[in-house]
């Protein structure tokens, strides 16, 4: 029997959830009025436009779907302006659900996304608003699921995760260093599961994943670029150790791999 793994993805853009925000116990009015400030959108759809969609539309495997979750409070003006944005890129769709535990939404948007029914496994991958991820970083999560599925004999979940990559610092004196990461960060993390089996990459932090699944990782290059700024809802600092990448360096990774230049990246 050939072992075939789908890929779906998950962007959550400003989702009021029950839970799941470090400020979520100030309740679901206070995280309302925060999610949805103008300002606060304005630089949100700043570092979508600039960082996550760009990179998500420039996938060299677009054999993928990805739900853009938000709630069905979203203002109408941010709605139209998010579904502009995606139009003309088919894998990507969004998922619109009212307040939730966190989990249960976020298996709801997974499931509201189309089903192959030739695949055996579902890979999962998260991507945040305001990071940016390799261009082969859907072409990776396929290449090592299908190859891991063929050599593994545990039946049980997995996952693949990049630990290498940028940091995005506008107010640091080296706004743009490179990081080894000593545990998955959640940009471009894929898990996968046998079809059937509601786990999804968001089951657990992925700060932790390594200590409940068996774990792949890949360091061979830069593959993501996290954004540090006022907005994170978690500290955005490095755990692991600095690379060596200087100015010349960076300049070809970001256009290699992500369709950048510094320039490009200098309001934000």
């Amino acid at each position: 029997m050939t072992l075939k793994a789908q890929i779906k993805g998950l962007m959550r853009f400003s989702y009021l959830s029950e839970n799941g925000f470090a400020k979520s116990t100030q309740g679901l009015d206070a995280m309302r009025a925060m999610l949805y400030d103008p300002a606060r959108l304005e630089r949100r759809f700043n570092l979508f436009e600039k960082l996550a969609f760009h990179t998500m539309a420039l996938q060299e495997d677009t054999d993928f779907s990805c739900a853009v979750l938000i709630g069905d409070s979203f203002p109408d003006k941010a709605r139209a302006r998010l579904e502009d944005i995606i139009k003309d890129f088919k894998p990507m769709q969004i998922v619109s659900l009212p307040p939730m535990v966190h989990i249960q939404a976020v298996k709801t948007a997974f499931n509201a996304l189309p089903d192959d029914p030739e695949a055996t496994h579902i890979a999962t991958f998260r991507q945040d608003d305001d990071d940016a991820m390799h261009r082969s970083t859907t072409a990776r999560i396929r290449a090592v699921a299908d190859n891991m599925l063929a050599v593994r004999e545990d039946k049980k979940p997995f996952v693949i995760a990049f630990n290498r990559g940028l940091y995005l610092d506008p107010q640091s004196e080296t706004p743009i260093t490179e990081w080894y990461e000593r545990a998955p960060l959640g940009i471009g993390l894929a898990m996968v599961t046998p079809k059937g089996d509601h786990a999804t990459v968001f089951r657990r932090n992925h700060r932790n994943l390594v200590e409940y699944y068996d774990c792949y990782t890949e360091v061979s290059r830069p593959m993501w670029i996290r954004s540090v700024h006022a907005d994170n809802d978690s500290t955005a600092q490095p755990q692991g150790r600095a690379g060596a990448l200087r100015p010349r360096g960076v300049r070809r990774v970001l256009a290699d791999g992500f369709g950048l230049t510094p320039e490009m990246l200098d309001d934000l």
